[in-house]
C-alpha cells in the first residue's frame, strides 16, 4: 500500500499552476475518502476480466471504492469479475508517494499505461472480454491506452469495453481536449518535444478520447472543470463556475452526496457519437451550490438565481438553453420536448444533437432564436422555481403544469420556437438545393466562430521557454 504525501510548490506561481493545484487536490480528496485498503490485484482472473483504476492519490482502489463505482456505473457489465489495478496515480510535486519514486503527472500517466497494457493486451490476444473503468487521472491513462491500441491495430478490440468518469480528455469538454498545444512551436521551438505545463509535467498534446473503435461510456458531471470546461474562455462566469466545480463536482463520482454534488439517481443519456455513449450527471451550479445546500431559504434563492445563471453559463459551452429542441436517444431523431437543450453544458447543433466540442474558441455559433427562447424559458422558471420551493417547504403540491405551460405561451416561448422550426426547415430546404444537407445544423453547430488555437499556441511559446530549461 502506498502512502501519500503533499509537498510545497515552492516558487511556481503561475496562474495555471493554481488551477492545477485545485484539480489535483480535488482528485486526491475524492480518491482518498475511503482509505487505502489494497486489493490482491495480482490474483489471476477468469474470462471476462474487469479492471478498475483509482484517481490521483488512490493507486490501489479499496473495496469500498470498487463497490461504489461498480454499483453506480458498471451494472450493465455484471458478467465481469472486477478487481483493482495498481497504478502510480501521482501528481508530484503536489501529490507524491512516500514509498515510490516521485512522478509528475505525465510520468505517472505513462507508468499507468504500462501497467494497464500489460494486463489487457494478453486478454485481448486470447479473445477474452475485458472491461476497464478509469476516473480522472486514470481516465487519461485509459485514453492513452485506447489510442495506442487503435494506432497499433490491436486485434479483438470488439472484446474491450471502457467506462470513464470525469475524463479530462473527453471530446465534449475535457480540459486537456480544450487546450491542445503543439508539439513544440515549429521552426522557432527551443524544445521540439511535446509540450507540458511547466513544473507540473501535465502533457498538453495528448489525443482526445476516441469515439470510434472501442465501445465506451463516458460519464461527466455538469460543470466539472476538469472534465467539462467551457468552450468559450471569454465567458468569465462559465470559467469561474467550472473552476469552482473542480471542488464541488469532480471529487464525488465515487462518493456522491444525495441531493448535493452529483445526482447519480437521475443520470441522463445524451446519445452516442460513434461507438461512445455520453451520460450527463446533473449537478447544482457550482457558484450557487452553497445556496442549494442551504435549507429552505437557500433553495428558494438558488431557484431564484439559477435559471439565468445557468443560461449564461451554458452559452459558454455552445448550448442556447432552449429545452424545446432535443434528440430521442433511442434513434437519434429530433423530437420536441426531449429536453437535451437544457440539461447542462454541452455543445449542441440547431436540432439539439450532441456535438464533439473540440478546441476552445470564442463566440459559439448558436441559433439566435433558440437563445431568445432559452431566455424566455428562463424567465418563466425564474418565477416558477422559487414558488415551487416555497410550496414544497409547506408540504404543498407544485404549481400545476397547465399554469406553467400557459406562462410559457404568454412569454412568447412557444411562438419563438414555432418560428424557429420554420426557419430551420427553410434553411435545410435551401441546403438541399445547393447540395448542403442539414444546413441549419452546420451553421448553428455550437462551434466557436473564432478559434482560440492561435492564442493557445502563443501561450505555448511561453511554455516552450520553461520546457527548454527543464521546468
Amino acid at each position: 500500500m502506498k502512502a501519500v504525501r503533499v509537498r510545497s510548490l515552492g516558487a511556481a506561481s503561475l496562474a495555471v499552476l493554481c488551477t492545477a493545484v485545485l484539480c489535483a487536490t480535488s482528485m486526491w480528496v475524492s480518491a482518498s475518502t475511503n482509505g487505502m485498503r489494497a486489493l490482491t490485484a495480482e490474483v489471476a482472473l477468469i474470462d471476462n476480466d474487469g479492471w478498475i483504476l483509482g484517481g490521483t492519490g488512490n493507486p490501489i482502489p479499496d473495496q469500498d471504492y470498487l463497490t461504489s463505482v461498480e454499483g453506480l456505473y458498471l451494472s450493465q457489465d455484471s458478467g465481469y469479475t472486477f478487481s483493482g489495478l495498481d497504478t502510480p496515480e501521482q501528481f508530484c510535486p503536489i501529490i507524491c508517494s512516500a514509498s515510490e519514486p516521485d512522478l509528475g503527472f505525465g510520468d505517472s500517466v505513462n507508468a499507468g499505461v504500462g501497467e494497464l497494457n500489460a494486463e489487457i493486451v494478453p486478454e485481448l490476444q486470447n479473445r477474452d472480454d475485458v472491461a476497464v473503468l478509469g476516473l480522472s487521472q486514470s481516465a487519461t491513462i485509459v485514453t492513452v491506452e485506447m489510442n495506442d491500441l487503435i494506432d497499433d491495430h490491436q486485434a479483438n478490440l470488439d472484446n474491450l469495453t471502457v467506462v470513464l468518469l470525469g475524463d479530462p480528455n473527453s471530446p465534449i469538454g475535457g480540459i486537456l481536449d480544450r487546450f491542445q498545444f503543439p508539439d513544440g512551436v515549429g521552426a522557432f521551438s527551443l524544445s521540439p518535444e511535446p509540450q507540458h505545463v511547466p513544473f507540473l509535467d501535465i502533457p498538453l498534446s495528448l489525443a482526445t478520447t476516441p469515439t470510434s473503435g472501442i465501445t465506451t461510456d463516458i460519464y461527466t458531471g455538469e460543470y466539472d472543470g476538469w472534465a467539462d470546461f467551457p468552450e468559450d474562455p471569454g465567458n468569465i462566469f462559465a470559467d469561474v463556475n467550472a473552476l469552482v466545480g473542480i471542488e464541488t463536482v469532480h471529487p464525488y463520482y465515487a462518493d456522491p452526496t444525495p441531493g448535493v454534488n452529483l445526482d447519480t439517481g437521475n443520470i441522463i443519456d445524451l446519445g452516442k457519437i460513434g461507438d461512445t455513449t455520453f451520460y450527463d450527471i446533473p449537478a447544482p451550479l457550482p457558484v450557487l451550490a452553497f445556496l442549494y445546500d442551504g435549507g429552505p431559504a437557500g433553495q428558494f434563492f438558488y431557484d431564484l438565481f439559477d435559471p439565468y445563471a445557468t443560461l449564461v453559463d451554458d452559452w459558454g459551452y455552445g448550448n442556447p438553453g432552449d429545452p424545446a429542441y432535443g434528440i430521442d436517444p433511442s434513434d437519434g431523431t429530433p423530437v420536441d420536448g426531449s429536453g437535451i437543450g437544457d440539461v447542462g453544458p454541452w455543445q449542441v447543433d440547431a436540432t439539439g444533437q450532441l456535438m464533439e466540442s473540440g478546441v476552445a474558441g470564442f463566440i459559439p455559433t448558436m441559433d439566435p432564436l433558440e437563445m431568445l427562447a432559452g431566455t424566455e424559458y428562463a424567465t418563466v422558471q425564474e418565477f416558477v422555481g422559487p414558488i415551487d420551493a416555497l410550496l414544497a417547504d409547506a408540504g404543498q403540491s407544485a404549481i400545476p403544469t397547465s399554469f406553467v405551460d400557459t406562462s410559457d405561451e404568454l412569454s412568447g416561448y412557444d411562438l419563438i420556437n414555432e418560428l424557429n422550426s420554420y426557419a430551420i426547415t427553410g434553411l435545410d430546404d435551401l441546403g438541399n438545393l445547393v447540395g448542403q444537407s442539414d444546413l441549419a445544423d452546420t451553421i448553428f453547430s455550437g462551434d466557436p466562430l473564432i478559434s482560440g488555437q492561435p492564442l493557445i499556441d502563443l501561450v505555448g511559446y511561453g511554455f516552450d521557454v520553461f520546457n527548454f530549461f527543464g521546468a
